[in-house]
């Protein structure tokens, strides 16, 4: 849910981090492994070959419209081409199956897509696991970036199609017990459409009217009265705590986040070495671009 929340920060993040993943590895193969092998046998518009496989002009303009492709693309489509490769390579030699052995030699679908589950079944090899000190740690260091650009509010909710238990509903939670004891102690389960606890929600989130012009006035701990949202289903919202715009929340808010964060960060790193490894294992040639 967090994720959700900071969608725009961690996707600025993400895409900052895969494009770092792609130019270190990229500076890596032609720092280590750039070869001045002898070209006699090559045909005159090859780009790259990855030990016995090899890219070719021509290919590229069978797989790339021709209007896309300038010396940067180009340059990016080759370190693309080797990497998935590398990983290609490395899936066939340590047994990875393919379904159709013939599409696998000849198809260039079908062997990026050999690469990509090669790697999604290497990253299960990348700890998953964040401690409580990284968590403060990661905050610590960059609280800066999860100022809210936006109203957040977090709280409980429940569905119900019963307007008399609703409405008994928020005056149990007003004499000041549990919300979600309110709820057991009110219904029957099967009274209950659908329940959701500790739940964030934005300013500019879609939801019913008359819930976005309550949610502004209500203090932590307040009941909405019940809100009819149609098929004689009635929602009823709890404020838990806002967090306001250009807050610094509290690290609970954004644990997932960190998490997700942290994660990422150490699969960019893994794959990074992975590609490094098999590239200084492989016979490489990269085409000088003129």
């Amino acid at each position: 849910m967090i994720s959700v929340l900071n969608s725009q920060w961690i996707l600025r993040l993400k895409n900052s981090l895969i494009r770092r993943i792609h130019w270190e590895s990229l500076f890596l193969i032609y720092l280590i492994l750039f070869s001045g092998c002898s070209e006699e046998n090559l045909p005159e518009d090859y780009l790259a070959v990855v030990n016995d496989r090899m890219l070719t002009k021509r290919t590229v303009k069978f797989l790339v419209d021709s209007v896309y492709l300038n010396e940067t693309s180009l340059d990016q489509i080759v370190q693309n081409w080797i990497e998935m490769e590398l990983l290609t390579q490395a899936a066939l030699s340590e047994g990875f199956e393919a379904k159709d052995e013939f599409a696998v030699r000849s198809d260039f679908n079908t062997r990026r897509l050999l690469a990509s589950e090669y790697l999604r079944e290497k990253l299960k090899e990348v700890n998953t696991v964040v401690s409580k000190e990284e968590l403060e740690d990661y905050f610590n260091k960059h609280k800066e970036e999860f100022i809210l650009d936006y109203d957040i509010y977090k709280v409980n909710q429940i569905i119900t199609k019963n307007l008399t238990k609703a409405i008994e509903l928020r005056n149990s939670t007003l004499a000041q017990l549990d919300f979600s004891k309110s709820v057991r102690v009110t219904f029957k389960p099967e009274e209950i459409v659908g329940e959701r606890y500790g739940l964030y929600i934005k300013e500019f989130d879609e939801m019913p009217f008359e819930l976005a012009n309550m949610i502004q006035t209500l203090v932590p701990g307040e009941i909405t009265y019940p809100v009819d949202i149609g098929n004689g289903e009635y929602l009823i919202t709890q404020l838990v705590s806002k967090y306001n715009k250009g807050d610094e929340p509290e690290i609970e808010f954004v644990k997932e986040l960190i998490e997700e964060t942290i994660i990422f960060e150490r699969q960019r790193k893994f794959y990074q070495d992975l590609i490094t490894k098999l590239a200084q294992e492989a016979d490489i040639k990269i085409r000088e671009m003129k």
